[in-house]
């Protein structure tokens, strides 16, 4: 039994390494011909976002907020591929007895 509470302390302890180390990265995702780009940190918050100003001054809204989302969701998806990268890396074989 102390074991197994031992080994959930690890995990624990693990766990909150990959999120400090999550807290310092940032990715950065531009559409296509760089329109829209979104900065966006490793626990996927969004911190910046920048939209051209000639494709604000000439595209209608709808073109402008399909590639805004366009923009995050692919920022997302990277920030989740980066995530499980250092998921796999700091817990590696580990797992959790009974799990």
């Amino acid at each position: 039994m102390l074991d197994k509470l031992k080994d959930i302390f690890e995990a624990q302890k693990k766990m909150n390494e990959i999120k400090k180390n999550l807290e310092k990265i940032s990715v950065d995702y531009a559409t296509s011909g760089g329109k829209v780009k979104v900065c966006m940190s490793g626990t996927q918050k969004v911190l910046s976002v920048d939209i051209d100003e000639n494709f604000l001054k000439t595209a209608q809204k709808e073109i402008i907020q399909k590639e805004l989302v366009a923009g995050l969701n692919a920022a997302s998806d990277k920030v989740q591929k980066v995530a499980a990268q250092q998921l796999q890396a700091t817990m590696g074989d580990f797992k959790l007895p009974g799990v």
